[in-house]
């Protein structure tokens, strides 16, 4: 059986083959055999009346044929020119016979020979000579850059909330001088190695600067006993909570109460208790933006700073073991270790190309205000033999650097 192509609906009655040719837009002058359409009319005729379907849809032999109404003819379409716009662009089709390679000499089939639509990017094409799609691509707008400025804004006021910060002399008015500043270091250093280093280092890169905060605002709202034992707990505790903040869906499968009792030398009861501890003292309070959320933030629309950035995490984690820092604002801190970081990479570059305008105006810090933590930056590189965890943490960098003169 041969269907037609060129016809989507029944044709109207007393069409003829020439009739037929004409509508199907036939113009070769070498073809003009109206009986070959004749036969090709007769064989749909044949297969539509001779052999209904046996449903309640089948029409009836006699029916008319199906042609739009006139009531739907009418109804209004939406984006009409549009439509009409494509419909136009859209080169004319040619109706060709192909001879089909079987051993019956019956009709042949009509098949529709298309060119190349004009939407396929020919120079002459009407559709897009006015319309460059590359070129609007590149001007559609980041939807997260329509959210930048909120974002910002929510972590600046974050950040300054007191009930998320802790207290900048907590060693000498909560504690009273019965923790130094160089127990505070070692503190920090354990649980570096707890949190990257031991068993656990595959727990979310920000953990490390929230279980420290955890552990600063805790040791500012609560005296405890200077006990290792209770200290590498509370560390512990905070790194596990810290975790479960920043990758809730798999930070259990890393870490646990077992694990940490296991690690620490506790119960898992006393695990537990500590935790609960901990998230009240906190004040239930768990998302403030740290140095390293800034990092992140400030380096997001930088093209090929993956050596920024990591440099620039690397030495916000080593502020976090100077006491100085805490109470300074984690923007700041992130500041210095990109300002920092991006003269380590490009030293030979103008200090005016370091920190450009647009960087004041991401972070909202010129080099004036970044001196004193950058200073500090250059002093834990010169006390790395001295002060606890600064060998250690130049050592597990990634990259192999040196600070370029001050």
């Amino acid at each position: 059986m041969m269907m037609c192509t060129a016809a989507p609906f029944a044709l109207p009655a007393g069409l003829d083959g020439r009739a037929a040719l004409s509508m199907c837009g036939h113009v070769d002058e070498h073809y003009d055999d109206a009986a070959e359409m004749d036969v090709l009319l007769g064989d749909i005729d044949y297969v539509v009346h001779a052999h209904p379907i046996t449903t309640d849809l089948t029409p009836e032999p006699s029916a008319p044929p199906m042609v739009p109404s006139a009531e739907f003819v009418a109804l209004p379409r939406r984006r009409a020119s549009c439509l009409e716009a494509a419909l136009r662009g859209i080169k004319s089709v040619k109706v060709a016979p192909v001879a089909v390679a079987n051993d019956d000499d019956g009709p042949t089939t009509p098949v529709a020979e298309l060119e190349a639509p004009f939407s396929y990017g020919g120079d002459d094409c009407p559709c897009t000579s006015n319309f460059d799609t590359e070129t609007a691509l590149k001007k559609r707008p980041d939807p997260s850059e329509a959210y930048d400025a909120d974002i910002d804004a929510t972590f600046r006021k974050m950040e300054k909330d007191l009930g998320e910060r802790p207290s900048g002399d907590y060693l000498w008015t909560t504690q009273e001088g019965r923790m130094t500043m160089l127990d505070r270091a070692e503190l920090v250093t354990w649980m570096y190695d707890f949190s990257r280093l031991g068993r656990f280092n595959l727990l979310p890169p920000g953990a490390l600067h929230r279980a420290v905060s955890y552990v600063d605002r805790f040791l500012s709202v609560k005296k405890i006993a200077f006990d290792a034992h209770d200290l590498r707990l509370l560390s512990a505790v905070a790194a596990f909570a810290a975790s479960k903040y920043d990758e809730s869906r798999t930070a259990w499968l890393l870490i646990d109460a077992d694990t940490i009792a296991r690690d620490v030398g506790c119960t898992r009861c006393e695990v537990i208790d500590a935790e609960r501890d901990l998230v009240a003292a906190l004040g239930y309070r768990l998302s403030g933006p740290t140095a390293y959320t800034f990092v992140d933030h400030f380096t997001r629309r930088e093209q090929d700073c993956s050596v920024v950035r990591s440099l620039a995490h690397h030495l916000a984690d080593m502020t976090l073991l100077e006491y100085r820092c805490v109470p300074l604002m984690p923007s700041a801190v992130a500041a210095a270790a990109i300002l920092v970081a991006r003269c380590v990479v490009n030293s030979a570059m103008p200090q005016e190309e370091l920190w450009s305008e647009e960087m004041i105006k991401m972070t909202g810090y010129n080099t004036e205000d970044l001196t004193d933590i950058t200073e500090t930056i250059y002093d834990m590189h010169g006390l790395r033999g001295v002060w606890p965890g600064c060998a250690q943490m130049i050592e597990n960098c990634v990259y192999r650097y040196s600070l370029p003169p001050r």
